[in-house]
């Protein structure tokens, strides 16, 4: 499991996040996970340059998801 840069308010880290996703269709490889969590991290790197963290984005959408989503394409 990948690990990544940030946490959530609970301890989680990014990886942890994107590694407790699950989607339909084939299996989510360790590439994908890999790629998520790379992406993950760096949309909160720039969010964090303006005071906002994992935990408000969760408020308004599922950014690991969308992650995800995003490296299985």
């Amino acid at each position: 499991m990948i690990i990544g840069r940030h946490t959530d308010r609970q301890g989680r880290s990014t990886g942890e996040r994107i590694t407790a996703l699950t989607r339909s269709g084939h299996p989510v490889t360790n590439a994908e996970q890999a790629a998520a969590t790379r992406l993950l991290d760096a949309l909160l790197d720039a969010a964090a340059d303006h005071g906002v963290s994992l935990d408000d984005l969760d408020w308004v959408a599922d950014l690991p998801g969308a992650c995800l989503d995003v490296s299985r394409r």
